[in-house]
């Protein structure tokens, strides 16, 4: 497939980047839909967008810079050349969450978070689409191979033409992560629509939609990031004997796993102000432990040690979905209920 939509002689267009242009769009949209839905006016989601687009392209091109030193002569060609190199999806995240901190220093929003909240479907979107962009460039794709014919065709797999010219078919990480994805998109908007104004034990309103995205998004991006030949890896320049120790991690499931941290730990502290500190806040607290375990040990460090694929992301996914399980339990322990509005008396 022609990865090239528009050729002018002066002006090229790429269909990746047409399809990065279309996600961006239907964030904005989305975001705008969903905002007026808090009573509140959408000139503060128009204010946002443009410095978290600003943001979002520095700071991305700038971890894409860390990753990939050899790729640029200074961090310098990195921001200003952009015919080379990609970037990074957690410089996008940073981007927009600064954009929405803005906006709230102009006084534009008496919330950051209710704002993030609303946001939050529509990055969920705008990945989704990043990530469908990959279909016209080689870039995340995975290092297993698909042997079995029944399944060499999307949304399993992909083409994979090798440095010696050899065609093989790979599991296509980005059309998964593409449709899972989508999904999490719809959970949010259902989320958005039914909880955007809970409020937890002692008054707390706004931010909860973002967080569930953080929480969402990091466990799919650990487990996508982790098949993936191309993932953006760690580059120590002054401790350069934790690169040894680093090599099979990436900054993009770092960033997905001290998100969904924070997001526990906030949880957590709401939920002891709330009920005390209690037994299941231990049992919690263990449980997590123990998906910390089998997502990095027997998931993460297995898998890219033995390469025992099945039962190694088998676990992994099994810790993930627990792992989202204790935070979402722990959102709900401190949860104000909804106080029942009473049928007014019939008219005599």
């Amino acid at each position: 497939m022609n990865p090239i939509a528009v050729y002018t002689g002066e002006l090229t267009l790429y269909w990746s980047g047409i399809l990065i242009a279309i996600g961006i769009g239907a964030c904005l949209s989305l975001s705008l839909a969903l905002y007026p839905m808090s009573g509140r006016h959408n000139a503060a989601v128009w204010v946002m967008f443009p410095f978290a687009l600003f943001f979002s392209v520095v700071f991305s091109r700038v971890i894409y810079w860390y990753c990939h030193l050899e790729q640029f002569t200074s961090i310098r060609a990195a921001l200003l050349d952009y015919s080379t190199g990609s970037f990074c999806i957690p410089g996008v995240i940073l981007g927009v969450w600064l954009g929405a901190l803005v906006v709230r220093m102009l006084n534009l929003t008496d919330s950051a978070g209710r704002l993030l909240d609303a946001v939050a479907p529509g990055l969920a979107l705008c990945i989704a689409i990043i990530r469908l962009s990959a279909l016209f460039n080689g870039s995340c794709r995975s290092h297993i191979i698909i042997t079995d014919k029944v399944f060499q065709h999307l949304p399993v797999a992909v083409a994979f033409t090798d440095s010696a010219g050899n065609i093989n078919y790979r599991f296509a990480t980005f059309f998964v992560e593409f449709l899972v994805m989508l999904l999490v998109t719809v959970l949010l908007i259902v989320f958005y629509c039914d909880h955007r104004n809970d409020r937890l034990r002692g008054g707390n309103r706004g931010g909860h939609v973002a967080r569930r995205f953080l929480l969402l998004y990091g466990a799919v991006e650990v487990l996508a990031d982790s098949t993936r030949y191309d993932s953006h890896l760690f580059h120590f320049t002054l401790l350069k004997n934790l690169n040894q120790y680093a090599s099979f991690v990436s900054v993009a499931q770092v960033f997905a796993a001290v998100t969904i941290l924070c997001v526990l730990i906030r949880y957590l502290r709401d939920s002891v102000r709330a009920r005390g500190f209690q037994w299941y806040h231990v049992a919690l607290l263990l449980i997590y432990v123990g998906t910390l375990l089998g997502a990095g040990y027997f998931g993460e460090y297995k898998v890219q040690r033995y390469g025992t694929y099945a039962r190694c992301y088998i676990i992994q996914s099994v810790s993930m979905l627990v792992m989202v399980w204790v935070v979402t339990t722990l959102y709900h322990s401190c949860r104000a209920k909804k106080k029942r509005k009473l049928p007014k008396p019939a008219a005599d």
